[in-house]
């Protein structure tokens, strides 16, 4: 009798435990969206809503930046923008940049030294060979392909892109005028309807004279400016 109700217990727990697991399994196999219940807007729609539009707005604007591979001067940029995207991806933009050059610390120091040529009684002072710039005028086609907005802690929301340029130069120096090619990189935040904030970084490829020999240079520039859309 002890034995027929041990092996009765038993019975009653294999089939209890087989139910647990049965219903486990069939709980796996439930769809998320059954659960949850599925969302009236998918998420990638809401990343691709637009708030700022500029195609086909004419947009005007103030630079300043600097030359940021010269040793022995230091280079400021002060230059106007024009631009106007033809949709909202792809654009072309002309701009020009007037430079204030000086002596950079470093080349200060080298006048301070004085020394004597062999064979002359003339003391000098060593100065490095220098192509100083004088100015830039860029035409250049723009792509924009990143588009996002920026959360600054939970109190205000920044419309941002980030874009590309390439296009052909005019690079005046101290040994004339140069065709130059341009490639570039840069980020627009842009604040209300009409404004944006730019941060431009940019290559300008062009040949000069160092020591009477043909030689490719790189400008390397970083600039920053306000631009204004009409309409």
């Amino acid at each position: 009798m002890r034995a027929l109700l041990h092996r009765t217990t038993l019975s009653w727990w294999l089939i209890l435990l087989t139910s647990l697991q049965t219903s486990a399994l069939l709980a796996t196999d439930l769809d998320a969206g059954d659960i949850r219940g599925k969302s009236s807007q998918s998420p990638v729609t809401i990343l691709q809503n637009r708030y700022f539009v500029k195609t086909l707005r004419p947009e005007l604007g103030l630079s300043y930046g600097t030359v940021t591979n010269e040793a022995y001067t230091d280079t400021s940029l002060y230059g106007i923008r024009g631009a106007l995207f033809l949709n909202e991806w792809v654009g072309v933009e002309v701009q020009a940049f007037r430079a204030k050059v000086k002596d950079s610390d470093d080349r200060r120091a080298l006048n301070q030294l004085k020394y004597r040529k062999i064979d002359v009684a003339e003391i000098v002072s060593p100065d490095p060979e220098i192509n100083p710039l004088k100015s830039i005028t860029d035409v250049n086609a723009i792509l924009a392909p990143f588009y996002g907005k920026l959360n600054f802690a939970d109190w205000l929301i920044i419309y941002s892109d980030v874009y590309f340029t390439s296009g052909i130069a005019r690079v005046t120096t101290a040994q004339g005028s140069k065709n130059a090619l341009v490639l570039g990189v840069g980020q627009r935040l842009y604040w209300q309807k009409n404004l944006s904030f730019r941060i431009d970084f940019r290559d300008r490829m062009y040949k000069e004279s160092r020591n009477n020999q043909e030689s490719r240079k790189n400008t390397y520039t970083f600039d920053f400016g306000i631009s204004y859309f009409l309409f």
